[in-house]
């Protein structure tokens, strides 16, 4: 990845560039692959670059593929409540409550980039991802199982990528406390907006499942509440509701319902 002793930045934008900031360290495909050519430098056997919003970018993976159909791609999965919550905090400016977002979903199949939810539905990422690269170039990480047992899943990466794997030393590899630290910062999930948020996931995780060939149980083991059906779904909705109502966010005591859409082939 473009981070190291060579000043490599975090995140390049290259291939979503028209849709973010004109002020992109890499404006220009010479240096974009300057870059890279920095970084090698007779030093490393692989070279990369990461930027999570292409994933979930149709516009950005399909530049990917164009420009490099045999690059090799990494996916990290983070269970989509968790990660929609730490998304959500991140953008403080947005002034809605979190469950508010729900109601975007209702009736719209307009795709943002600040899209809090849609960043979620992995299955249509990763499908839309083996459409466009062979399986065989694909690698999926679960992100709490990398943290749980780093060693392990750092050396399946490094075979995937055709390097020698690593020694195992607690000190090198792990869940970097200031990650922790600030992704379990500003408050925690309210169990009500949990269950609404779990409910609008589970179609999508059920399909992943399928596309993986595997189950999260990492991510149901830590949902807590599920909130399968709808009705228990719509309560927990309407419970948010008059609790903000309640607080003098909204006036009289009227309850509303979120309507979950299915899952669609595009996002």
């Amino acid at each position: 990845m473009p981070e190291g002793e060579d000043g490599g930045v975090a995140e390049t934008h290259y291939f979503d560039r028209s849709l973010t900031s004109k002020k992109r360290p890499f404006p220009s495909d010479e240096k974009y692959c300057s870059y890279f050519d920095a970084q090698r430098n007779g030093k490393v056997a692989v070279v990369g670059e990461k930027t999570p919003v292409y994933m979930h970018l149709p516009s950005a993976m399909n530049r990917i593929a164009r420009a490099l159909p045999s690059v090799k791609i990494i996916v990290v999965l983070r269970n989509p409540v968790e990660r929609a919550w730490s998304h959500w905090k991140y953008w403080k400016r947005d002034p809605r409550n979190f469950l508010d977002i729900l109601g975007e979903l209702k009736g719209s199949s307009k795709r943002s980039r600040q899209d809090v939810l849609r960043r979620g539905f992995y299955d249509e990422h990763l499908e839309r991802i083996y459409s466009l690269f062979d399986k065989a170039r694909v690698h999926v990480m679960i992100a709490e199982r990398v943290w749980s047992d780093p060693v392990t899943h750092y050396n399946k990466l490094f075979e995937f990528l055709g390097v020698a794997k690593l020694a195992e030393n607690p000190n090198i590899v792990g869940r970097r406390p200031q990650v922790r630290n600030r992704s379990s910062g500003g408050g925690k999930l309210a169990p009500e907006a949990r269950a609404a948020v779990q409910e609008a996931y589970a179609p999508h995780n059920e399909r992943l499942y399928d596309v993986l060939g595997y189950r999260v149980l990492e991510w149901e083991k830590n949902n807590g509440s599920t909130c399968r059906d709808k009705e228990t779904h719509n309560k927990a909705v309407q419970n948010a509701q008059k609790k903000k109502q309640e607080g003098g966010e909204a006036e009289g005591k009227a309850q509303a319902s979120v309507s979950i859409p299915p899952p669609s082939q595009n996002s």
